[in-house]
Order: C-alpha cells, then sequence, then structure tokens
C-alpha cells in the first residue's frame, strides 16, 4: 500500500479485507491478585511512561528553545519495558512480568479470497482533478514491474478496474459522436449545397469548442454524462446554423452579393432562431435543479447542452454570416456535369418534390378543416394518455441499470459466530466457482474473471443492514461475495450480469436462518420496493411486517422479500446484589471493570506510520471464553479491596435488540424487496399495497402509518421537482413565444 500510494498520480489508497493493527497487553486474573492491581493501574501506568508531549519553550537571548518529553512507546519490546510496580527495594516489575503484550491485529475476525486464494486488497481513489485512466496506466505498470520481484505463492493482480471501463465507455461515447458529426455532415451536404453544408457544420465544434473552455470553469469534468449530454445536443446545435445558413443562400440565389446576403439573411431570421433556441435552452434548465443521486448525474447534462446552444447562437449569428460572405459562387449556377452535382441535386430536388407534392396538399387540407384537424390530433392526445394512466405503457422513471458484477450479501442474525458465517461463505464460494469453470467450458471462453469473497465483513460495501452500507471488517454475522464479469463486447457471448445472477440463485438456494441474503446485480443499490411501517409498538408492527411479506411473496416476480426487524440476541445482564451497596462497589465499577476484563480498555491510540494503532489492556483470550471467567473475577472497590464478582453481582440471561430504530418517536419496520423490473411493474405492486393491501391491515391496529422509501421515494422528489419545473418551462416559453410573436394567444397554438 506504501508503494502504491508514492506512485505519481496517486494519493488516496486504503487496504480493504484486513484487520487493523493493535497492541494487545492482556493480564490474567490470577496476576492481577498476585500483585495486588487492578486493569485502571495498568492502563494508568502505560499512559504515564508512554508519552511524547511538548513541555514549552526556554526563551534565551539567542533565542528560543523548545522542551519536549518523548517516551512515547511505539513497538512490543518498548511497551514491555515500561514499569507498572516499583517495590521499596527498587525492584521493578514491568509489563513483560505481569502481562503478554502483543504486537499485532485486532482480534476482529475476517478471511478474505480472490478466486480461492487468501487475499487482501488495495483500494485505489481518484481524488481532485486526478484521471482514472492515468491511475489505472500507473497502477498496471507498478504490477507488471513488482510481480517479477514477488516470491513464489504469492501474486499480484488487479480488479474492478474503473479505467478500464471508463475508457471503453469514452471510446464508444467518442466514436458515437464521431459518427453522428459525419452523418449530419453527409446529411447538410445531401440537402444542401456542399460549400454550405461545410460551413454550417463547422458551427458544431466551434459551439463544442466553447463549451469544452467552461466546464473546467463550473467544475464539471469530461466524463459519461457529459459526453453522451454532448451526443445528445449534437443534432440540436446545427439548427439554427441551417436556418440562417439556408436564408443566405436563398438571398444569394435571388442574385443578391454574398456580403449582403449573409447580412439581410441573418437579420431576417435573427428573432425567431435566437427565441427558438432560448426556448431549447429553458427546456433542460428544470434538470439542473434537481436533488439527490439523480439529481447529480442528471444536472451535468444542462451544464454541457446551456452552454453549447448559447456558443452554436453565437456562431450562427457572428461567425456563419462572415464565413458566407467569402463564398462567392454559393448562388452561382452549379455545374449540371458533374456527377457529385448531379447526385446531390438528386436527393434536394427529390425533397423539394416532396414538399410540393404532399406536404404542401396535407397543410392545405389541414387549414382548411382546422376544426377537425384540431379534434383529430385532441383525441390522439386523449388517447395516449389514456394508454399512459390506464398503465398500458410501462413506466419507469430511472430503470436499474445491470452492471458488470454481482454482489451476493449475507447477514445472520447477531451473535452468530465467524465460523458459522464463514461456513456460509465457503459453500456458496464453492457454487460460484463451479458456474464459472461450467461457462468457460460451455463458451470456451472466460465470462466470469474473478470472485472475492469475504467472510467477517463486507469490504466493498454490499453487507450493510438492510441495505446500507456495511462495515468493512470485523463484524462475524455478517460476509459479502462479489463476482466481477468480462463484458459481452469482449467475451462475444450475451451473457449478463442478470443472467448470472438468476442462475447462482437456483444453484445456492435459500439460507433459512440468515436474516438477510440478497443478489444484486444492478446500479443504483437497494431494493425495488421498500415500505416503511410506523407506528407505537413493535409487536404491532411485526404481525403487519409479517403479513405485508406473506402477501409481497403472492406477486410474481417479487424475491429477497425481507423486513429490518433484527431478532434480538442472546444477553447476559449483570445485576447489583444488596449486598454490593455495603461494600462500597457501585454500578458504575462493576460495568467498567468487567468491560475492561472482556472487551478490554484502550490505555492509549498511537500513530505509527499511516496507520492508527490501538493499545488495549484485557484479560487473556483463554479466560474471555467461558462464564466461569466472569464468576471467579474479583471487583475492585475504591480503597483497594478485592470483592468476589458472586458476592456483589448476579448473571442474568435474557435477550437485546441488536438495534432500535426511530422516526419522530415512533419504531419503525422497513418491508423491502428486490424484482426484474425488466418483467415486473414495480410502480403498479407498489400501488395496490398501499392503496389496497396495507388499508386493510392496519385498520385494526392504532397509531399506524405507512410511506414508501428507498426507490420510491426517490422517485416521488424527483417527479415532484419535474412537475414543478415543467410549469416553469412551459410559463417561460410561453413568455419566450410572446415576445416575437407579439401576442398572447399566438404562444398557445405553438405549445
Amino acid at each position: 500500500e506504501d508503494e502504491i500510494g508514492g506512485l505519481e498520480n496517486i494519493t488516496l489508497t486504503a487496504l480493504k479485507a484486513v484487520r487493523p493493527y493493535e497492541i494487545a497487553i492482556e493480564v490474567s486474573e490470577a496476576t492481577l491478585k498476585e500483585y495486588g492491581l487492578s486493569f485502571d493501574q495498568v492502563v494508568r501506568a502505560v499512559r504515564s511512561h508512554s508519552i511524547d508531549l511538548s513541555a514549552g519553550s526556554i526563551k534565551t537571548e539567542g533565542g528560543n528553545i523548545l522542551l519536549r518529553t518523548s517516551q512515547q512507546a511505539y513497538t512490543q519490546s518498548e511497551f514491555a519495558e515500561i514499569p507498572v510496580v516499583t517495590t521499596q527495594d527498587g525492584t521493578r516489575i514491568t509489563l513483560a512480568d505481569l502481562a503478554l503484550v502483543q504486537d499485532g491485529f485486532d482480534e476482529m475476525p475476517i478471511e478474505a479470497r480472490f478466486n480461492g486464494n487468501r487475499a487482501i486488497a488495495v483500494d485505489i481513489f481518484r481524488t481532485g482533478d486526478q484521471s482514472a485512466l492515468d491511475i489505472g496506466a500507473t497502477v498496471k505498470d507498478y504490477i507488471t514491474q513488482k510481480e517479477e520481484l514477488l516470491p513464489e505463492g504469492i501474486n499480484l493482480g488487479y480488479w474492478q478496474d474503473d479505467s478500464a471501463r471508463i475508457k471503453g465507455r469514452l471510446d464508444t461515447l467518442k466514436s458515437s459522436a464521431m459518427m453522428g458529426y459525419c452523418l449530419v455532415l453527409v446529411i447538410l451536404s445531401l440537402f444542401l449545397r456542399p460549400t454550405l453544408a461545410f460551413w454550417v457544420a463547422l458551427g458544431i465544434p466551434i459551439a463544442f469548442s466553447g463549451a469544452f473552455f467552461l466546464l473546467p470553469i463550473m467544475g464539471i469534468s469530461l466524463n459519461l454524462i457529459t459526453l453522451f449530454a454532448f451526443i445528445l445536443v449534437l443534432g440540436i446545435v446545427v439548427d439554427d446554423a441551417i436556418v440562417t445558413g439556408e436564408n443566405v443562400y436563398q438571398h444569394m440565389q435571388r442574385g443578391a452579393s454574398p456580403l449582403d446576403a449573409s447580412i439581410k439573411g441573418t437579420q431576417e431570421v435573427a428573432i425567431p432562431v435566437i427565441f427558438g433556441v432560448l426556448t431549447t435552452m429553458v427546456a433542460f434548465y428544470p434538470l439542473s435543479v434537481m436533488t439527490g443521486f439523480r439529481g447529480a448525474i442528471f444536472k451535468q447534462i444542462p451544464i454541457v447542452v446551456i452552454p453549447v446552444l448559447f456558443f452554436s447562437l453565437v456562431e450562427s449569428k457572428l461567425i456563419l454570416p462572415a464565413h458566407l460572405k467569402h463564398c462567392k459562387n454559393l448562388g452561382g449556377k452549379e455545374n449540371e456535369s458533374n456527377p457529385l452535382v448531379r447526385f446531390q441535386r438528386f436527393f434536394a430536388n427529390g425533397l423539394e418534390s416532396i414538399v410540393l407534392k404532399y406536404y404542401k396538399p396535407a397543410l392545405n387540407f389541414c387549414l382548411n378543416f382546422r376544426y377537425g384537424t384540431a379534434a383529430f390530433f385532441l383525441a390522439m392526445l386523449f388517447i395516449i394518455l389514456g394508454v399512459i394512466l390506464g398503465d398500458r405503457l410501462p413506466y419507469s422513471s430511472f430503470p436499474r441499470l445491470p452492471r458488470d458484477s454481482v454482489t451476493v450479501s449475507l447477514e445472520m442474525p447477531a451473535g452468530t459466530t465467524f465460523q458459522i458465517t464463514q461456513r456460509h461463505i465457503d459453500r456458496i464460494e464453492k457454487e460460484i466457482l463451479a458456474y464459472k469453470r461450467e461457462l468457460e467450458d460451455e463458451h470456451g471462453t472466460e465470462i466470469i474473471s474473478n470472485v472475492f469473497a469475504t467472510a467477517g465483513g463486507s469490504p466493498f460495501g454490499g453487507g450493510g443492514p438492510r441495505g446500507s452500507r456495511g462495515p468493512a471488517a470485523g463484524v462475524s454475522e455478517v460476509g459479502e461475495i462479489v463476482i466481477e464479469m468480462l463484458p459481452p463486447e469482449e467475451t462475444g457471448v450475451s451473457i449478463a450480469s442478470r443472467d448470472v445472477t438468476f442462475a447462482l440463485r437456483d444453484r445456492v438456494g435459500p439460507i433459512p436462518e440468515a436474516e438477510r441474503f440478497s443478489f444484486s446485480f444492478s446500479r443504483g443499490g437497494g431494493g425495488a420496493m421498500s415500505v416503511q411501517l410506523q407506528g407505537p409498538s413493535i409487536d404491532d408492527l411485526k404481525e403487519i411486517s409479517l403479513e405485508l411479506q406473506k402477501k409481497m411473496a403472492t406477486y410474481e416476480g417479487l424475491y429477497d422479500i425481507e423486513d429490518s426487524f433484527e431478532r434480538a440476541t442472546e444477553e447476559l445482564e449483570l445485576e447489583l446484589k444488596p449486598a454490593a451497596s455495603n461494600m462500597g462497589v457501585t454500578a458504575q465499577q462493576l460495568a467498567s471493570q468487567v468491560r475492561q476484563a472482556f472487551f478490554g480498555s484502550e490505555a492509549q491510540k498511537i500513530q505509527r506510520g499511516r496507520d492508527d494503532v490501538n493499545v488495549m489492556v484485557r484479560y487473556p483470550r483463554e479466560e474471555r471464553r467461558s462464564l466461569a471467567s466472569l464468576r471467579t473475577m474479583m471487583i475492585r472497590t475504591q480503597n483497594g479491596t478485592e470483592v468476589p464478582f458472586e458476592e456483589v453481582a448476579q448473571v442474568v440471561p435474557g435477550k437485546a435488540l441488536p438495534s432500535i430504530r426511530r422516526v419522530n418517536r415512533n419504531r419503525i419496520i422497513r418491508v423491502s424487496a428486490d424484482a426484474d423490473t425488466e418483467t415486473v411493474d414495480v410502480d403498479a405492486i407498489e400501488a395496490e399495497i398501499i392503496n389496497d393491501v396495507l388499508p386493510e391491515m392496519m385498520a385494526q391496529y392504532a397509531g399506524m402509518s405507512v410511506s414508501l422509501e428507498g426507490r420510491a421515494r426517490d422517485q416521488a422528489n424527483n417527479n415532484a421537482e419535474m412537475i414543478k419545473g415543467i410549469y416553469f418551462v412551459l410559463a417561460a416559453i410561453y413568455v419566450l413565444l410572446a415576445i416575437p410573436f407579439k401576442s398572447y394567444t399566438q404562444p398557445f397554438i405553438v405549445m
């Protein structure tokens, strides 16, 4: 990690699937009794002798001299030499005499494997204005050079290479943009003079150059979304130049000089062209004020489109006329013997013929029967609205797009041992690796490239409770497997992550005892549906949740149905006996000393290189494995008296919820489900559950309420923003059209 972090272009890295460093000072109960010590005394000894503290300065005539006490311990040997007890004869009893001092790793359980082999991962991040492509190239060069120096049996590789995905998609968008530009140029050349088509098409790179100049100033990078926006505006950007160029061309054909034609032709269409571009710019504005995850994506589109349209307007009104005035022969007679001219005139004349033979008569008919025409199109509008409102046309505001990876998330009940979680992860991993080999044998090429399995954490963020971002390490009941696939364009095989997900779901089967077990193949995270139940009684919420989950199971296409209620875990409650107060033992003393013994007391947190290292004082591991150690430990009072635990406290078995969630002081449970949005109308199911199913279920319970969460809530918020944006756009377009029309009624006809 340190070597990679020191490479050019790389400033931020993080280890994944590893345990943090820790210095453990383990003192047994027998040793504490022998020397008459407590955990507090051991902790104070560490803090007193391991210190790095500024002591001010001595201000001399020659200058200031800094004072500092630098006795900070950093290693196992340095901590082992710290004195804890000094006897009257000068004997020093150090930590090495009292305790086992270990300089190693935290006891948090975690095990990670990459393609079946033990592994750790180093995350490499892009920060600021760094380029993901440059970072990717730097890391790959480092891996190539480093592999030759590694000992046998240790391999170095890379995965989840975002730079390769970005490069591939950027290349696709670039080629699409070039193809689009060429098509625009060809089509313009077919229906306009080639010279005129050239100057009109030249407005595209000019307008794009202006936008490229502004993007860094506005803090926007060239990415997949902004490139898509450039492609989106590619066909719009030449509209004003076509209108201006064609009108100038008409003046030249009538015999005007190039200079006069350029001036008059541009002036005649200036007002409609300017306001036409302004209305288009206004139409994109609502995207720039959207909020949330989708807003962060969508707002980049108008930031590109609006500057491009602005510079295209400048180009069509100032630059294009200046170019056209130099076209001496643009309005002259064409050389009919030239085959290229004849080919071009064939399309141009054909278009004019279509206009005269078909479009003009149809237009005259509509004008003569204007009421019938208006009624016909109004009827079509109502039919389309009926299809949409009647749910005949499936709708998804933000479809869940598949990605080139599959994430398997497992969460067992709180308190589950690491070994049980690891056993489930091992079984799932074996099924995935077997399926990987089957796909290679069937298709003759690699489909699944890498499999990263983790037991004891979710380093890549897929194993958090109920869709939240999971703990990186040290949670025995959590596991995660991330499957990386090669894109279909590389393999030539049309197997997507969706197909792999459903195949693995059938092969692995359910894990009944799991709190959460899900497969995810799409971007956007979370399930397809999430319903939040809210009320004063957790028992009532549990009953409704179970009923709702049973109802959801009846809908075809819904899977991974679960709720956020976590089963209670076993707990031993410590209660003071009446005799405790007579012996001077308080609840705080009992709780803190038991915590010190079994969890540990943090004596220090030191900075060692780039790592924060905790120094923990506690019982040895063997004494923390049984209830007998708790019953035989000694509780030390303020005056130093040692009292057996069982004389002052008792252990009461019980259960406790791992977490309690509240909103506005009411308990909540979220019921969620995933779905294949390509085949399931999630919006229709949500509407039926909210409007028909839940009101009937909740009628017999007091104080209950329900709301949609997750994707549905984001969609509702974005839809509300879009509706406000539409009102704004309609009002702004009306105002912009009323100015050139000089009428209050004609804009309605256009709109």
